[in-house]
């Protein structure tokens, strides 16, 4: 018995540095894919069984976010298992650009494959008002969410980004990390944002 509670014991301390060390790649999909529909799992409105085998699992990824190899499903398993307790959105592993100024090759980091969504991390904000810039070369509709590392959702709105900056303006309620989740139909052209 003491070797099954020790065994538990390095299990849960090992979950929170693993889920940390994640690649980008692994916590991007997490957020702008999975997290559109499991935000709920914290809550317990929502319960999907982390411990079903991998082919059901790898399955299930499979219908929302293509085909991922053995090792992504394993790190999005971890992440979800992480999820259930410590209810926070993970921040993707990178650097906040100097200035908070995205380029196109920093947001590639950030950037699914299929290059139809983007999980920018915008730092941790203090409560009142805020604003970010977004401008590419030409105009795309884009799906634009800022999210709290609480999962709401403080702006959610559809607009059209060109070489003229577009601004986006949301009030945090409460200081913390909040996130950008863009979303295109298409591929997102080479895209800038910030202050």
């Amino acid at each position: 018995m003491f070797k099954a509670l020790l065994g538990l014991l390095v299990l849960l301390v090992a979950a929170p540095a693993a889920a940390q060390e994640m690649p980008a790649a692994t916590v991007v999909l997490f957020d702008a894919v999975c997290l559109t529909c499991h935000e709920g799992e914290c809550s317990g409105r929502m319960a999907l069984r982390t411990e079903r085998g991998s082919d059901g699992l790898a399955g299930h990824v499979a219908s929302y976010a293509g085909r991922q190899d053995e090792g992504m499903v394993g790190r999005l398993k971890t992440l979800m298992s992480r999820l259930k307790t410590e209810c926070r959105m993970p921040s993707p592993p990178v650097a906040l650009p100097p200035g908070g100024v995205w380029e196109p090759s920093a947001l590639a980091q950030v950037t699914l494959p299929d290059r139809q969504r983007m999980f920018v991390p915008l730092g941790r904000l203090e409560p009142g008002r805020h604003s970010v810039a977004l401008r590419q070369d030409t105009d795309q509709r884009l799906r634009l969410q800022v999210v709290a590392d609480t999962f709401d959702i403080v702006l959610d709105e559809e607009a059209t980004i060109g070489p003229a900056a577009h601004r986006l303006h949301w009030t945090a309620d409460e200081a913390g990390a909040y996130f950008l989740r863009i979303q295109g139909r298409t591929p997102i052209g080479a895209l800038r944002m910030g202050p």
